[in-house]
């Protein structure tokens, strides 16, 4: 029996033998005006605005990126002035969006991206953040409690919406290590954490699935992830981290999704390479259906990988699930 796409995803979800490989996933993405950079450019021809925040962005060749910050240091949070979650221009946009959705064919997503780390980094600069969690913590938690708020603001006005999936998008790794220590993680952000997707599961019930994006080395918080409720990790990136540890510890208990290499295969390599790798990382990763491939970024990937992969991933699962 083949699933619906949306059942086949939930069975993916609850390890619980999916008909198919879910490539890709059925979910459409909806977000707050003004959660993207971009949302506040003035116009496609601007090469540097601020957020809603205060922040600064600069377009550079293409890429968009943090330049200015909207307090110069810690000890002038008292000039930060956040934005109203619950201003109706935050969601004017959405009702449009998800009118052209079939709910009954996907699930909607609700996102809240630079979620934590990386609007504190966005909102004092990368020195002056990292370094309050050491000089000044209490200063750094009235920082984070600001955002949070702000956040669940944002999630409080999400839930009119009836979302079926949060995506917390949040990049808490380098290359090889936590952005900041594993302790430090658990003080200033694991608990915020918890209290947003524990406020979603009250107010959404306790099925609604949980994602968190983090780029980077993320082995150390695993188990941290798995206790506070989330359900999918990606980009799971494998010049980053150990997937085959990963996949041990994150065993029927976190969903994988991403895994397939887009900083070296998918830009540099063959159709054949990245064939080879799809095969190898669906090899790894499937374990009764807990896997979403995907690849880890497509930036600069050939339109030619980007095909083989996708045709990797269709036979693969022709082969190992569709055919059993």
């Amino acid at each position: 029996m083949r699933y619906s796409e949306k059942g086949n995803f939930l069975r993916v979800i609850r390890w619980d033998g999916p008909s198919h490989v879910c490539s890709p996933p059925p979910v459409r993405s909806v977000s707050y005006d003004g959660a993207w950079p971009a949302d506040c450019r003035p116009s496609p021809d601007a090469k540097q605005w601020r957020d809603l925040w205060g922040v600064t962005w600069t377009d550079l060749d293409g890429e968009v990126f943090p330049t200015g910050p909207a307090v110069g240091s810690i000890d002038e949070l008292e000039r930060l002035r956040p934005p109203d979650p619950h201003d109706p221009a935050r969601m004017a946009k959405l009702h449009q969006a998800l009118a052209a959705i079939d709910r009954d064919a996907c699930f909607v997503s609700v996102n809240h991206p630079y979620f934590l780390y990386e609007k504190g980094f966005n909102l004092l600069g990368a020195e002056e953040f990292l370094v309050s969690f050491v000089a000044d913590p209490p200063a750094a938690h009235r920082l984070l409690d600001t955002i949070v708020d702000f956040e669940l603001g944002i999630a409080a006005e999400y839930v009119k919406l009836r979302p079926d999936h949060v995506n917390l998008s949040d990049d808490y790794g380098m290359q090889d290590r936590l952005a900041v220590s594993p302790a430090m993680w658990r003080e200033f952000f694991k608990p915020r954490l918890r209290r947003v997707i524990d406020f979603y599961r009250g107010a959404l019930g306790p099925e609604t699935v949980v994602s968190l994006h983090s780029c980077g080395h993320v082995m150390p918080i695993l188990e941290d992830l798995i206790e506070i409720g989330v359900n999918i990790l990606n980009p799971v990136q494998s010049t980053a981290n150990d997937l085959r540890e990963m996949r041990r510890i994150t065993s029927r208990r976190l969903v994988l999704c991403g895994g397939i290499d887009g900083q070296r295969v998918l830009p540099l390599g063959t159709p054949e390479d990245v064939r080879r790798e799809v095969l190898a990382k669906m090899d790894l990763l499937w374990e009764s259906g807990g896997y979403l491939p995907m690849a880890e970024k497509l930036l600069a990937v050939p339109d030619a990988n980007r095909r083989a992969m996708e045709q990797a991933i269709r036979d693969w699962g022709r082969e190992h699930v569709e055919g059993c």
